[in-house]
């Protein structure tokens, strides 16, 4: 996929290949991949930290620091490449430029993290291996390796659109061979739980801190606000939404009390 790339149809964002290029440099036999369905990839050129990029709209689950890893689950269910739907869990890990954190949202499209050797690498690469499923049990297995409990195989998994594949054998699938009958415009909503009785609204332009506060939404108050989602802002942690008190401002998402939906607003009121 592309910088920026998205893909969703009939309400189902494609779950797309997160690398531009692809050289598979150990696939699922090697050496420390046994039992496992990982593989590792490098880019067009070794020892560059090319970025790589959001497969879908996903959530970070867990982190591990010392081998730049991260656990990432989508938001909602997506499509896979076998073109079967359901939730998508994935490992990336040897990115030494990890900041990621448990709750940050990353919109499908933008930079997920970079290429890198730290931890057990033996060169700059992405570690990545991927579950169906929404379970993140991550455990040993008999070789010792840590894997999930539900992984499949990268070509099962992605679809190739607009990567380079330049090593690397797989039964590679493209959106135009799962055809899917667009019925309406995908739109995502930003649902805000009634158990909450204030959230915070922000301009556009401003840093989403406390000082910065242009108001406040009362979702209790209405048993729970709705909100159509016109962008995604500050690296996918807040949502440009459009509000009847407040104009179009921006709120936090990564909030366990806001729920991303796509085509399905789950509360009645909200300027939607």
């Amino acid at each position: 996929m592309l910088k920026g790339e998205k893909s969703t149809r009939g309400g189902i964002e494609d779950l797309l290949c997160p690398f531009t290029d692809m050289y598979i440099t150990q696939g699922t036999e090697g050496s420390s991949h046994k039992g496992t369905k990982a593989i590792d990839v490098r880019g067009r050129e070794r020892g560059v930290r090319y970025p790589y990029y959001a497969p879908c709209t996903v959530k970070c689950i867990k982190t591990y620091p010392n081998n730049g890893q991260v656990m990432w689950q989508s938001v909602n269910k997506v499509r896979f490449s076998d073109g079967s739907i359901d939730y998508v869990t994935f490992m990336t890990a040897h990115d030494n430029t990890m900041d990621s954190y448990p709750g940050q949202i990353v919109s499908q499209g933008s930079q997920l993290g970079n290429m890198g050797n730290k931890g057990y690498a033996t060169g700059v690469h992405c570690h990545i291996e991927v579950s169906k499923g929404n379970d993140t049990t991550w455990k040993i297995n008999s070789y010792g390796t840590y894997c999930f409990n539900n992984q499949i195989d990268f070509d099962n998994a992605f679809f190739m659109d607009n990567t380079t594949i330049l090593n690397g054998k797989g039964n590679w699938k493209y959106t135009y061979d799962i055809i899917v009958e667009d019925k309406k415009d995908s739109k995502n909503y930003a649902n805000l739980s009634p158990n909450v009785s204030s959230w915070r609204v922000y301009d556009l332009h401003v840093k989403p801190i406390k000082r910065n506060a242009k108001g406040k939404l009362n979702p209790k108050k209405f048993g729970g606000l709705t909100y159509y989602i016109y962008s995604y802002m500050d690296e996918g942690t807040t949502a440009e939404i459009q509000t009847a008190n407040f104009g179009r401002v921006k709120i936090y998402i990564v909030n366990e009390n806001c729920k991303i939906t796509i085509n399905n607003p789950l509360y009645q009121y909200g300027d939607y």
